[in-house]
């Protein structure tokens, strides 16, 4: 069953499309954007001369793949409150949120930016973690963070009182910390705030005292976090950056559908010939007409020629020969291959860092990034990623004291990302190179520690390199023992007193 998306407000209507073409895109649910393509470039006609639509190349989808590296192995989470925070490290193990980040991490990327709805179930001991397209939300932040919401409209599927599929606001509102809002509406037909029905969906009111998430102090909060693919400041969405490898990852499968047509019709030479015929069967319709005439060969058939009428007295002569070929399939995929290294460039992929796909006679769209290239993209993405991976630890931390009754601690978390191991001889060239520059006293040891244990805070550093000296240190020596020595015999203060 197929159904509409919701209808969002008109003021966001520019960016829904666009955000919604990018992530139809990076879903691999983007073949009919794709056949809209052709039809631009073709005409309806030729699009359908052309027969075959490749749709098996998407480099933009590739692309944010190869650069979400973050998540390859699970970042480490601590709190300076060590053990005290391992119910809340276990609830978010068992909630599988790391294994998902991957995939995450390209929505956010492919999307420019990407929400995730934190939820603990009363009493349960569990946390839930919701990715939410922005396509779907309509948000509002302050003035003074304006990359932070602070309203969200977040459109959810639900059944409608009849039993059939009702698309409706889900309203969180923190904008007046003394009367949060969270309230259900209708979506009317414009994309605006319809018929209440928060009693309906959920039980009862829970705005104003009963707004539910709350930190200890009773300070609200919204249980999403939202990710950006780049860390701006000045704005809520971003959608329209890197459109350009969007749109070119659409006219690839144009080339490539272009390439196989190339390939099956105009890859050999074009034969011709004039005053002859092919000597065919006939073949007739159910009335008997003549309606075409078949010529079936092969390798090992034998053509037969019959000349064309010619008027009398004049002698037949039949003209044989060939064309070259209409195309070089060969050539025409050179230039797609470029073209697809182009859009991988443009996303902000280094030349150096691409490798192809051995084993791919088309391995020119089938972009993958080198080790290094990854930790490339893993350096340029964890300053963006890791404030709001902490601020989403801090808020499950608090929705998982509100759920359960604890008392863990709602700030002060810290993600550590895993970098991609190096081989044995980057491992040693990097250990040489740190090992000089502390010898020749250009690089601290808490810098070089920080340095061969990527993601290690200076403060971590620092704790280790005692933990380090501490065992390192030789034992203080023991001091010696003094024996009280006995007076001599008859060399008593009583003695000397009486002589």
């Amino acid at each position: 069953m197929h159904i509409a998306p919701p209808t969002m407000p008109p003021s966001e209507g520019p960016r829904v499309q666009v955000q919604r073409l990018r992530r139809r895109i990076i879903d691999g649910n983007w073949h009919e954007d794709a056949l809209q393509r052709m039809v631009e470039h073709f005409g309806r006609t030729r699009t359908h001369l052309i027969g075959l639509h490749d749709k098996s190349a998407n480099p933009a989808r590739v692309i944010m793949r190869e650069l979400s590296s973050l998540y390859l192995t699970p970042p480490t989470v601590w709190h300076e409150a060590g053990d005290g925070v391992a119910p809340l490290l276990e609830a978010v193990r068992l909630s599988g949120l790391w294994s998902r980040m991957q995939r995450y991490q390209t929505w956010v990327l492919g999307c420019r930016e990407y929400l995730m709805r934190v939820d603990a179930p009363e009493g349960e001991g569990r946390l839930t973690f919701r990715p939410v397209a922005p396509d779907m939300v309509y948000a509002e932040a302050r003035p003074d963070v304006p990359d932070v919401p602070v309203l969200i409209w977040e459109a959810r599927l639900r059944t409608d009182e009849r039993g059939g599929p009702q698309w409706q606001w889900d309203v969180l509102d923190i904008r007046d910390p003394d009367h949060p809002v969270y309230a259900v509406h209708e979506i009317d037909r414009v994309g605006e705030l319809g018929a209440d029905i928060t009693a309906r969906v959920l039980g009862g009111s829970y705005s104003g005292d009963a707004y539910p998430y709350r930190r200890s102090d009773g300070t609200p909060i919204l249980p999403y976090v939202l990710h950006h693919a780049e860390t701006l400041g000045d704005r809520l969405w971003d959608p329209w950056e890197g459109a350009e490898t969007m749109e070119g990852s659409l006219t690839i499968p144009v080339l490539l559908s272009f390439w196989q047509h190339v390939m099956y019709n105009a890859s050999y030479p074009q034969r011709y010939m004039a005053g002859g015929k092919p000597a065919a069967l006939e073949t007739r319709d159910e009335e008997g007409r003549a309606i075409r005439h078949e010529v079936v060969t092969d390798p090992t058939s034998v053509l037969q020629i019959e000349v064309d009428e010619t008027p009398s007295g004049v002698t037949p002569t039949i003209q044989i020969g060939q064309w070259s070929a209409g195309g070089d399939p060969e050539a025409l995929l050179r230039a797609i291959d470029a073209y697809a290294h182009r859009l991988a460039q443009d996303a902000g992929v280094s030349a150096s860092d691409i490798h192809k796909m051995s084993g791919d006679a088309r391995s020119g769209y089938a972009i993958s990034l080198t080790n290094e290239g990854k930790r490339a993209a893993q350096r340029r993405y964890a300053p963006v990623f890791q404030p709001v991976d902490e601020r989403m630890m801090a808020v499950a931390a608090t929705l998982f004291n509100r759920a359960n009754d604890t008392a863990l601690p709602e700030d002060g978390y810290h993600v550590v990302y895993a970098e991609i191991p190096l081989s044995p001889e980057e491992q040693q060239a990097r250990r040489e190179h740190v090992t000089e520059l502390v010898g020749a006293g250009l690089m601290s040891r808490v810098r070089a520690y920080m340095a061969l244990n990527p993601g290690v805070t200076e403060e971590q550093a620092r704790r280790e390199l005692e933990a380090i000296d501490a065992e390192q240190r030789p034992p203080e020596p023991e001091a010696p023992v003094v024996e009280p020595v006995a007076p001599p015999p008859g060399d008593t203060e009583e003695e000397d007193t009486n002589g």
